[in-house]
């Protein structure tokens, strides 16, 4: 959704409306959203530069990276940024690579007259994604030698681990620690 300067009043401007998660390519994060995404933004223009503050919602299936469970929750964000002109060349265009200075962390930017609000709550839904998604903070995961969910059954692989005599290696390398 884009939202024309001239379309923001002086005393704001409100707006709620339904995302459909396809149009924001969310797919190659990890996640999969069973709702559409509820988004309520405020806009409030000053001078040149345009406050935003905004709520973003929805049901969404995430995979734990341990157990490979899914795992169904609310997603509910908040968010606030000031978005600025592109006043230079030398500012980054949308897409394209640049380094970033410290100032810039917190930057948004806009070009023309026009703000891309669809890339603003995009960029904010993938920054609120969990980098490791746990199903539960105990999660003990799958057993490397057989597969087993840990959570649901107990393997003998660690027990049976313990049982083997070790190999020459380990014995030579058991004995270079101990000196």
């Amino acid at each position: 959704m884009r939202i024309a300067l001239s379309d923001i009043p002086r005393e704001g401007l409100d707006l709620e409306y339904d995302m459909d998660p396809a149009a924001l390519d969310l797919t190659s994060a990890g996640a999969e959203f069973l709702s559409p995404i509820h988004v309520r933004l405020r806009l409030v223009a000053m001078d040149r530069a345009v406050y935003l503050s905004g709520e973003a919602a929805a049901e969404r299936r995430l995979q734990c990276v341990r157990c490979l469970t899914a795992i169904s929750e609310s997603m509910r964000l908040s968010f606030e940024m000031n978005v600025e002109p592109q006043e230079s060349e030398t500012e980054p265009t949308p897409g394209e690579w640049h380094e970033l200075h410290r100032e810039e962390l917190d930057a948004h930017y806009y070009s023309g007259h026009t703000i891309d609000l669809t890339e603003l709550v995009r960029e904010q839904i993938l920054l609120a994604l969990p980098a490791y998604p746990l199903c539960r903070s105990d999660c003990r995961g799958i057993c490397p030698r057989c597969g087993l969910d840990r959570n649901r059954t107990a393997c003998r692989c660690a027990a049976d681990e313990a049982d083997r005599p070790m190999t020459p290696l380990q014995a030579s390398l058991k004995k270079i620690i101990k000196k």
